[in-house]
């Protein structure tokens, strides 16, 4: 259950953060925070917390030991049972946090402890024995200090050990510092009150009262015996608690308020302990430091370790959440600090040009600005001032500035350099640069880190380095650099790691970064990754889609047409198009005979999923060992007696060739009737698609077609009608074996089970309009309960994917990954727009399923459709025109010429690879094609460049 939750709060639902904006009685209402740090809302059981009494004798314990010196610290643990290695442990610890913050927190000092994370924000922190039970409570004063005073609403984090606080880097209680002991100090008066005030507000109170009016038979069961929903009890609750709010003395309020201030909280030893801080009794020590003591990496450890194992989430939101936490207590996790995953390879080379002077609006523009380079960043060539200065006068410049005795020309690592005359005293202890003759006694005193000096410069001014890198810019020894740079890390002003991948052919080593340099690449990085995190475009997905499902994406031979059948497994397909506009795009060498091999060896079966106007009919193709999972339950026809003697033959098992089928009484053009009619219900298939493409190819139909819809009509996809129909009878469209097809699985667990699956694989992310469109029996309600199972075991997650579509999207990790590569579109600089020309019904058609049709420019009648015959072009993942069947009417969505002409050349080049034998638009947007001007100029333009002649009729390519 939502717990301790207000507006404002970051929640982690599946793969996505979401901010609360609202809570109400019986929903909580949330908007995408994509990239934000969040927490798990849900209850994961209650910790007790340690009692106030025997955290307060923790803390004199602590105070005992941390006063001794070695050998009485080593005697007296060895008094309390602790062997050799738990006093070493113990004492370092101690040690240290003493070395960082001066104090050890005791249950008479208490300690706040404040230093910038890895954001540049600040961490605020109470150390203190006293529990859970005690801090709980103070937790939530301090967050009411925050939202009265700062206006900010932050969550502070309570544990047995102290108070986690994490602070925008604009709150401030002086210039530079945030908040510190007057952040948790209260009045003993004013504390009991505020708390309670919190408490009665929370979904604290509410849960508790809950449990109270449960006891109390306020809430009875309708059956007793029988558990009621947590959600109508709660609501039961809301309800009845709205009520009691109008009466204090509410017996059950009182009692809520009771539990939760004296059974949860512990409310007087809070009340206490704010009077012992008044009366000096207890003292509030405050540090500030540059990282976390030790104590203070304890309590931020759990923070972290609560995402560490989040390692399903797709890849935006894992490097987010893992940017957000701290390099050091990562690398405690991990065993090393490796950001070179985690930092964006554009950000570090954006930074370098910026810290370097290189970025257009760093460059030096006159002498002083090249003054300032030579202060800033160091000795530097006259080629690297010349790469930083806007003028080609920077020669002159140095001069002047030599003339003045403001910069001199020294030599060192085997180079001559241009340095500043305030470092010539660093360079000749650092480095032995030579001084020149004449040069004041001033610039020349003793330094006493001069190394450290130019290295701790070098490092402010790069991005991470290694240790040959530097070696080489002063000339010095890998061992001594090594050794500079280390003491630097240990000061904390540089970070050790793995930053950059090792340039390829480079032998790699030891990397560094300044610390504040880090600070802001990750930063940097992070908002770059919360802008990933966002949920991608309709159009970014329209880009996805086709690539998932294979589309021109050069899948070869029959392996490649058999991975592509299993994502395509049950889709209902027009048998017109099923080859020439589904098939061939996705294989690259794609032929007929692949896929009469495949249904040959028993790999592969079809089936028909119910008949469209004259000889075209929907096909499904599956995998032969899953089709019981994917077949649709067979269409009721009227039985005849040639159905009937059709499947008594093909009841017996096996497969049978058309002249085997003969029956007594009944002729063979009354069985090739009653057998296509079988197979447009889903009952028989046959070995090979030759009778299918036969069909099509006018050989021969299932019934006489009426004359209306006769020989006018243009015949299409001929190249794939005609060939390959291999059979032993005259009749070509009853050729080969035919057989019955195996019933649906009747287990609809098993069928869900394994529908979730292959949507999940075909869609990449799926919607509840994405699972409309497949004609899933039980829709999106059945698949559901089976992709929140899915969630729950991580094998899928569920989140904002996809702008627009609503909260219920399901993918998995990688798939997110791969869709949000897709996020960059055209430049629209140097535009280069690709068409992908696709079958209306196709599944890789995320128009008319997952994303809605969009307006057209038309004013009659005719709308986009998910129909047979229709195609679609998609320009960069947009719908840019819609074909009716047949061609003749043409629907445009869009007004860039250029991806009109994109459109018309994919159109084009259809007719040109013989997918379809010709198309003959007449009609565009509902306006006759040749009417010049209008709204069909656009696509008159278009077409006509990419090939399409006028005729009386219209505009043909073929």
């Amino acid at each position: 259950m939502v717990y301790e939750s207000r507006p404002g709060d970051v929640i982690s639902l599946g793969a996505t953060s979401w901010r609360i904006t609202e809570i109400t009685h019986d929903r909580v209402l949330v908007i995408p925070a994509p990239g934000q740090p969040a927490r798990l809302p849900f209850w994961r059981g209650d910790d007790a917390g340690r009692p106030a009494e025997l955290g307060a004798a923790l803390g004199a314990l602590t105070g005992e030991l941390a006063a001794l010196d070695r050998t009485a610290f080593g005697t007296r643990c060895a008094g309390l049972g602790f062997d050799d290695y738990a006093t070493d442990n113990l004492w370092r610890l101690l040690d240290d946090q003493r070395t960082a913050t001066a104090v050890v927190p005791t249950d008479s000092t208490l300690l706040v402890e404040r230093f910038r994370d890895e954001l540049g924000d600040w961490r605020v922190i109470l150390h203190s024995p006293y529990g859970l039970r005690v801090h709980g409570p103070l937790a939530l004063a301090v967050g009411r200090r925050l939202r009265d005073r700062y206006g900010i609403d932050e969550k502070p984090t309570a544990s047995d050990n102290g108070i986690v606080v994490r602070l925008p880097d604009t709150v401030s209680a002086g210039e530079d510092s945030p908040p510190g002991a007057e952040l948790f100090v209260f009045d003993a008066d004013e504390i009991d009150p505020i708390v309670t005030t919190e408490v009665a507000g929370s979904a604290l109170f509410a849960s508790r009262f809950r449990e109270s009016a449960a006891r109390a038979l306020l809430l009875p069961r309708r059956h007793p015996g029988r558990r009621s929903p947590l959600w109508q009890q709660r609501q039961r609750a809301a309800r009845l608690l709205e009520v009691a709010r109008k009466y204090p003395d509410f017996p059950i309020v009182l009692e809520t308020v009771r539990e939760c201030l004296q059974d949860v909280y512990d409310v007087p030893i809070l009340v206490e302990l704010m009077a012992r801080i008044a009366q000096r009794r207890v003292r509030v020590a405050e540090a500030e430091t540059a990282k976390p003591s030790p104590f203070a990496a304890s309590l931020l450890f759990g923070y972290v370790g609560a995402f560490m194992y989040e390692g399903d989430t797709p890849l935006a939101e894992r490097r987010a959440a893992a940017l957000a936490l701290d390099g050091t207590l990562l690398a405690e996790l991990l065993g090393r600090v490796e950001l070179r995953e985690l930092l964006d390879p554009d950000v570090i080379a954006a930074t370098s040009r910026q810290l370097q002077h290189l970025a257009a609006d760093r460059v030096a523009r006159d002498a002083e600005g090249v003054a300032d380079l030579l202060r800033l960043l160091g000795p530097l060539t006259e080629d690297e001032i010349a790469a930083r200065a806007g003028a080609p006068e920077v020669s002159g410049w140095l001069d002047g500035l030599r003339a003045a005795k403001r910069a001199l020309v020294v030599s060192f690592a085997g180079r001559s350099w241009w340095v500043a005359v305030e470092d010539m005293g660093r360079l000749r202890d650092g480095v032995g640069a030579a001084v020149p003759v004449g040069l004041p006694a001033s610039f020349t005193e003793a330094v006493a880190d001069p190394l450290g000096e130019l290295l701790g410069r070098y490092a402010r001014t790069h991005t991470p380095f290694t240790t040959a890198a530097a070696a080489a810019r002063f000339g010095l020894g890998l061992r001594v650099t090594a050794d500079v740079l280390g003491r630097l890390a240990s000061d904390g002003r540089l970070v050790r790691g793995e930053f950059v991948a090792a340039a390829k052919g480079s032998a790699g080593g030891e990397q560094w970064c300044d610390a504040e340099v880090l600070r802001i690449l990750r930063r940097r990085s992070l908002a770059a990754l919360r802008a990933q995190a966002e949920p991608v475009s309709t159009a970014a997905y329209g880009r996805f889609l086709p690539a998932w499902q294979h589309v021109s994406a050069g899948n070869s031979g029959i392996d490649g047409l058999a991975a592509v059948i299993d994502q395509l497994a049950g889709v209902r397909i027009p048998a017109s198009a099923i080859e020439p506009l589904v098939l061939a795009p996705r294989i690259r060498d794609y032929s007929p005979a692949m896929l009469d091999e495949l249904l040959a060896s028993g790999d592969v079966t079809w089936s028909g999923a119910g008949s469209i106007s004259g000889s075209d009919g929907w096909i499904a193709l599956h995998p032969a060992d899953s089709a019981p999972m994917t077949l649709a339950e067979p269409a009721e026809i009227d039985f005849t007696d040639a159905h009937r003697a059709i499947l008594a033959s093909l009841g017996t098992g096996g497969a049978y060739f058309f002249r085997q089928l003969t029956h007594d009484g009944l002729t063979e053009a009354e069985l090739k009737a009653a057998l296509w009619e079988l197979i447009w219900a889903g009952r028989v298939t046959g070995d090979t698609f030759a009778p299918v493409r036969a069909v099509l190819g006018g050989a021969g139909t299932r019934k006489r077609a009426a004359p209306a819809h006769g020989g006018h009509r243009p015949p299409r996809l001929s190249r794939y009608r005609l060939t390959h129909a291999q059979a032993r009878n005259a009749d070509p469209t009853v050729a080969g074996r035919w057989s019955a097809l195996p019933l649906p699985e009747p287990d609809s667990t098993l069928r869900a089970h394994y529908q979730a699956e292959l949507l999940l694989n075909r869609h990449g992310v799926l919607t509840k309009d994405a699972v409309a469109a497949e004609g899933v029996a039980g829709g999106f309600a059945t698949l559901y309960k089976v992709l929140s199972a899915f969630e729950d075991a991580g094998r899928c997650q569920r989140g904002y994917f996809i702008e627009s579509l609503g909260g219920a999207q399901f993918a998995v990790a990688s798939t997110v990954d791969r869709l949000r590569s897709y996020l960059d579109g055209v430049d629209p600089e140097q535009p280069d727009y690709h068409a992908v020309v696709l079958a209306a019904a196709d599944p890789a058609n995320p128009y008319g399923a997952a994303l809605p049709w969009p307006a057209s420019s038309a004013d009659g009648t005719a709308r986009p459709g998910r129909k047979a015959g229709a195609l679609v072009v998609l320009v960069d993942g947009e719908l840019a025109w819609f074909l009716e069947r047949g061609g003749r009417s043409l629907l445009t969505f869009t007004d860039d010429p250029e991806a009109n002409h994109a459109a018309a050349i994919g159109l084009a080049d259809l007719v040109t690879a013989g997918r379809v034998a010709s198309i003959l638009v007449e009609r565009a947007d509902g306006m006759p094609v040749l009417q010049p001007g209008g709204r069909a100029s656009a696509a008159l333009t278009a077409l006509l460049a990419a090939g399409f002649v006028r005729t009386p009729r219209g505009l043909r390519r073929r």
